[in-house]
């Protein structure tokens, strides 16, 4: 995970310490050429350094002469900026000063340099992205690098424990790298992190039948649920103090108990208060590990809870939630958005507001916003996250977005806003979304990898993730079942050319021969590459 890096090159900062080698002084003070701020990384910050220092503001030390020429001026503030996006790939401030790291790692893996305290002191820390080393899955890595993505195959994942069975490794023809053994995998790849979706709970996605889950609260969901999947899971993480542990705790849960009580396993969720107990066991569980534990929680997104009478009641039941776990508002990292979905960062040529105005007529007025006053994930993030400040969370509270589909390039991107005056042609000829319809989450056709994985990429935000590698499917697209998890069935949503579920307004955007969800789909797969944006 790299920091803000927005380079259409492979995404790869190898960190090389130089020596003296042959008797040419290499190193001054230990300074990295362009890293005027010495934290041992030239970057943006850098750059904005050496342009404050050439109008006037401020002093910098002779790394900030990028180009050797013994003046520090606003070219070497551009070469900085030109190097951190990587349009150029080496810094050189002449023999005195070490040069700035080139893209390099034969391995191909992110390297990140670790700042500030770290687990094994003890210390839990504020971002744990900061400094990350984080685990890539195996796995993902071998079908994507075979799928035609080996440019991207280098990037961290999460690890989805989503059943029982993946806590040990399942028996028989369903078989998977167990909990441990990805664990030893982290190690074994001189990681410092990794990152795990729990998502097991009684009653799952009550408001789909892409993934039901095997836990039924009727069933002793409840207690099968503490002992058979936290408890184990808690088990193995104990054994593992010198990792972050970064986990994503029960993705749509929260949701689903305010917008979805229509459907009788949503009603029955919350009526039993089941999925509130089952959540706060799993954060205390995992909270009691220790400071390597980092806890997420899931918002969902904008074109979910955007609309009013959908986003103070989430508040609400969120921190009535969190404020009952051993350790209240204190108990959490921060919070996810996007997780799985397409919705984009941010709307460049619409804008972020949707009461924008266009011939007098508000933006958000149209079919495809459908009176929602966000049009993309970035307003909605950072309302979100104002607001859990302002009901008592800390202010030090981090937020993740899901970026592994929301890229949306290719070549029916928009390149600049619409000139019609007519509100819904103004919007669909100026948005990156293109999807039919914002409710559309399966397995779309012309939805693209986003941004890559990085870390603090604006205010607020701890970082972008990838939390559904890229590859995997939403849903199949047949009837049938997967016969290794038989929870797994057909979504109105998934079927070709089936009609919108939730709106009833036009088709759902799913494509055909889908397997089951998180099944890879090569198809899907081969897409999201084409529309990938930024391109690679």
């Amino acid at each position: 995970m790299e920091n803000a890096h927005t380079s259409r090159l492979h995404e790869k900062i190898c960190l090389i310490v130089l020596i003296l080698l042959g008797g040419v002084a290499m190193v001054m003070h230990g300074q990295i050429c362009g890293d005027v701020d010495g934290n041992g990384v030239a970057n943006i910050v850098d750059a904005l350094k050496v342009a404050q220092a050439f109008v006037g503001f401020q002093q910098v030390s002779a790394a900030g002469d990028v180009d050797g020429n013994g003046v520090i001026d606003i070219v070497d503030a551009l070469r900085i900026a030109q190097y951190y996006v990587g349009l150029i790939s080496t810094l050189n401030c002449g023999a005195t000063i070490t040069p700035a790291p080139s893209e390099c790692c034969a391995s191909g893996a992110p390297i990140f340099t670790p700042s500030g305290p770290t687990p094994e002191s003890g210390v839990h820390l504020d971002n744990p992205y900061q400094g990350a080393n984080i685990y890539v899955d195996p796995d993902w890595s071998a079908k994507a690098s075979a799928g035609g993505g080996a440019g991207i195959a280098n990037q961290p994942t999460f690890i989805w424990l989503d059943k029982i069975a993946k806590i040990a490794g399942g028996s028989g023809s369903c078989t998977y790298t167990n909990l441990t053994q990805h664990l030893e995998n982290a190690l074994a790849q001189g990681r410092n992190a990794i990152q795990i979706v729990l998502s097991d709970i009684p009653n799952k996605n009550c408001a789909v039948s892409v993934s039901d889950g095997e836990l039924i609260i009727a069933q002793n969901g409840i207690s099968t649920y503490k002992t058979a999947f936290i408890d184990p899971i808690v088990a193995i993480l104990k054994n593992y103090p010198n990792l972050r542990i970064i986990c994503l705790v029960e993705p749509n849960v929260v949701p689903n108990l305010v917008t979805n009580l229509s459907f009788p396993r949503c009603a029955e969720a919350i009526s039993s208060g089941s999925s509130v107990t089952c959540l706060q066991y799993a954060v205390n569980q995992l909270k009691g590990i220790g400071n390597n534990i980092y806890i997420y929680l899931d918002i969902a997104n904008d074109a979910w809870l955007g609309w009013d009478p959908n986003f103070q009641p989430f508040v609400d039941k969120m921190t009535s939630i969190v404020s009952g776990t051993t350790l209240g508002k204190n108990s959490i990292d921060g919070f996810i958005s996007n997780t799985g979905m397409m919705v984009p960062w941010e709307e460049p040529f619409i804008g972020p507001d949707g009461k924008a105005t266009v011939n007098g007529g508000m933006i958000y007025q149209s079919r495809f916003l459908d009176f929602n006053p966000f049009t993309c994930e970035r307003p909605y993030v950072e309302k979100m996250r104002a607001a859990f400040i302002t009901a008592g969370f800390p202010s030090t509270i981090g937020m993740l977005l899901d970026t592994s589909r929301n890229g949306w390039g290719g070549p029916n991107r928009p390149t600049t806003k619409s000139a019609s005056t007519d509100i819904n042609t103004y919007v669909d000829e100026s948005r990156i979304d293109r999807r039919y319809h914002r409710g559309n989450w399966c397995n779309q056709s012309s939805a693209g990898i986003g941004a890559r994985p990085q870390v603090a990429p604006s205010p607020g935000m701890d970082a972008f993730v990838w939390v559904n590698s890229p590859g995997t499917s939403d849903g199949q697209s047949a009837l049938g079942s997967d016969p290794c998890d038989p929870n797994k069935t057909l979504d109105q949503m998934c079927l070709p050319g089936g009609i919108n579920t939730y709106c009833y307004c036009g088709t759902n955007g799913a494509m055909a021969g889908a397997p089951s969800q998180g099944a890879w789909f090569q198809a899907m797969f081969t897409n999201l590459l084409q529309n990938a944006y930024p391109p690679l």
